[in-house]
């Protein structure tokens, strides 16, 4: 290391520690007190280009000045060393070496101060930065373009570092995972609380095989927030467990994706494959039926001929003769078993006349109260003036039987059975699974039996309406196969609602005999069930909805209670809408969940205009409750009927008043 000050020449300890300098990779660089280069190591010329006989004597800056974005920096930490306000400074910059080639640097400096405090002489550790910098700036770049990879992908990259515990994302997990900032989720047990309550378990028994065994990890589950219109959000991850020199687990790095469109897409192909094996079974089952009441009605013409012909040739006194009688019965009802069997095959009569459904089922009260069984009393609620369907009534009534026979066998003591008319529109856009036997698009007269009994689980309500399945006691079970048949050759639709402890609701839909006058009732739509209301209240009221037909179900029953109803599809356009109309909108009625601006958010901003505004916040989810319950604001379950809505809105009416 060449040595420029004479005053003082290097002793031992002095070339010692020059040595030990030349072997680190530091340059050391000493400075006079007029700012000159004194010192220039071996790793100076390295790093900056410049030989010791060209730096020796030069100023810093004119030497290796810094890159003129760093200028202005470096220049504060040099005249704040220079000035005594810091003795020793750590810099990371560029500065311009030989030739204009630019280099990153960290600067270690200190300065020495003689007795009068002038500074005597500086010195400067320097390591160059330029190779660590490059490579990380190359790993960052990748990095980020594997972030954008993934995040095109619509996938989540994690790492869970087994000694820290923590998980790096190549996302934010809330955000990825559908959840409200804020949380911290870098844990693995606080991970999981993204994860479905019911997949938790599976997923930890995949992590602990994925240690124990070494093998490559992979799952689906749901997650804990909904989809935005309200179904499970599904994904799917991948991963393997990486073990440290010493073989015992040091890290899980895996992937995650989300694949809600993909398993929808699956759920409706399973749901189109079950329509066509129940259509494939019905078909041959039909076949078969059909085949069979055919033959047996022959062998029945026979008996009951014959019973006849005996019947008169016998006295009127002869013990016989109640024997014929036992016989005739007999055929009779066996007569009638045909003709179920025929109704579920679809060879019953052709429909041949245009009928009111809702004089039909008048005309049936009294056998339907009978059907029902005495724990069981049949409620009426029938609209009229529907359009006229084109249907057989004999068959019509078998359906309604059938219908009010089964809703009454499933409730008990205290139980009731409910009859509905209406009009309801079919759109095809409803899902795959939603209709047991699916309508065409148009609009129906839609005839509804429903029983407050324990509901059917989802096994029993798969097999309602195969031959000769029950629940009750054996020899039962070709009442709603026939109520299948006989709807199938009006071609009109099936669906069934029921769940384990709420009850039954079979939905029959019967295409009208024409077109559909414009003065009939309002239609209902296929999603809902609605009853009209009796009219409580006036004014004006806001329904905030994104699904087209619940806004048009709250309207009507708004509109049959006396309200003037004001739709919106979004929160931002109700909120526009209640301003633009704040003077003379009496009641709100909003859903709790929707993209973008939800019910509560647009509560929220109409409380801070108008504190005393009521609302019926609705939502397809139990726990989706507005943070303020009672009194001015009310929460209301999907699917509704329409006397709750309107009571709702009568109690949030009246806590105002």
């Amino acid at each position: 290391m060449p040595e420029t000050d004479s005053h003082h020449p290097p002793g031992p300890a002095d070339r010692e520690l020059a040595a030990h300098l030349e072997n680190t990779p530091l340059a050391v660089i000493a400075w006079d007190r007029e700012g000159r280069v004194s010192r220039w190591g071996g790793q100076a010329e390295r790093v900056f280009g410049w030989t010791a006989d060209e730096a020796l004597g030069r100023q810093f800056f004119d030497l290796i000045p810094p890159h003129p974005d760093d200028h202005a920096r470096v220049s504060e930490v040099v005249h704040d060393l220079l000035a005594g306000r810091r003795r020793g400074a750590v810099v990371r910059n560029r500065n311009v070496a030989k030739g204009g080639r630019v280099v990153w640097c960290e600067w270690y400096s200190s300065v020495l101060f003689d007795e009068r405090g002038e500074p005597a002489s500086s010195l400067t550790l320097v390591l160059d930065l330029s190779d660590r910098l490059a490579v990380e700036t190359a790993l960052g770049r990748e990095e980020i373009r594997l972030r954008q990879v993934l995040h095109g992908a619509g996938m989540l990259g994690w790492d869970w570092d087994y000694r820290s515990g923590r998980i790096i994302a190549t996302a934010d997990i809330a955000h990825f995972f559908g959840l409200p900032p804020g949380p911290d989720y870098t844990t693995i047990e606080t991970g999981l609380t993204v994860v479905h309550a019911d997949d938790r378990e599976a997923i930890r028994a995949a992590f602990q095989q994925a240690v124990e065994t070494w093998a490559e990890f992979r799952f689906q589950f749901r997650g804990v927030a909904p989809a935005v219109d309200g179904g499970d959000r599904w994904f799917a991850s991948r991963g393997q467990t990486l073990r440290g020199a010493d073989g015992t687990p040091s890290r899980i790095v895996a992937v995650t994706a989300d694949i809600t469109e993909r398993k929808r897409a699956e759920q409706t192909r399973e749901a189109l494959d079950r329509q066509l094996l129940d259509a494939q079974k019905w078909e041959c089952l039909g076949v078969m039926a059909g085949g069979i009441a055919h033959d047996f009605n022959n062998i029945l013409t026979v008996v009951l001929g014959s019973a006849g012909l005996a019947h008169r040739l016998l006295p009127t006194d002869s013990p016989a003769v109640a024997y014929l009688d036992q016989i005739e019965k007999a055929a009779h009802r066996a007569a009638g078993l045909c003709r179920e069997m025929l109704a579920y095959a679809g060879r019953g009569p052709a429909p041949a006349g245009a009928a009111d459904m809702s004089r039909i089922v008048r005309d049936t009260r009294g056998l339907m109260q009978v059907s029902a069984t005495r724990h069981a009393p049949v409620r009426l609620d029938l609209s009229d003036g529907l359009p006229a369907v084109r249907v057989d009534e004999e068959q019509a009534r078998r359906v309604l039987v059938n219908l009010v026979m089964n809703a009454g066998e499933a409730v008990g003591e205290g139980g009731e059975v409910v009859v509905r008319t209406g009009l309801a529109e079919v759109t095809g856009s409803e899902p795959a699974d939603y209709f047991r036997l699916a309508p065409a698009p148009g609009l129906y007269v839609r005839l509804d039996v429903t029983d407050n009994g324990p509901g059917m689980s989802p096994d029993v309500s798969a097999r309602l309406f195969d031959p000769f399945f029950t629940t009750k006691f054996p020899g039962r079970g070709l009442g709603l196969p026939a109520v299948l048949g006989i709807v199938k050759s009006h071609r009109g639709g099936i669906r069934v609602g029921s769940a384990p402890g709420r009850g039954t609701t079979i939905e029959v839909y019967w295409p009208p005999a024409g077109p559909v006058a414009t003065s009939a009732p309002r239609p209902r739509s296929a999603a809902s069930d609605v009853t009209p209301p009796t009219p409580v209240h006036g004014g004006v009221a806001l329904v905030v909805d994104d699904e087209m037909y619940v806004r048009e179900v709250a309207a009507s029953t708004l509109e049959d209670i006396g309200y003037t109803a004001l739709l919106a599809g979004d929160g931002q356009s109700g909120l526009d809408l209640f301003r633009a109309n704040r003077a003379t909108v009496r009641v709100l009625v909003l859903d709790a969940v929707m993209p973008g601006m939800s019910g509560d958010d647009v509560l929220a901003a109409v409380r801070a205009e108008s504190p005393d505004t009521p609302a019926v916040l609705i939502s397809g989810y139990a726990d989706r409750h507005p943070t303020e319950r009672g009194g001015r604001t009310e929460f209301l379950q999907k699917p509704f009927h329409t006397e709750e809505l309107a009571a709702a809105v009568a109690r949030v009416v009246a806590a105002r008043a």
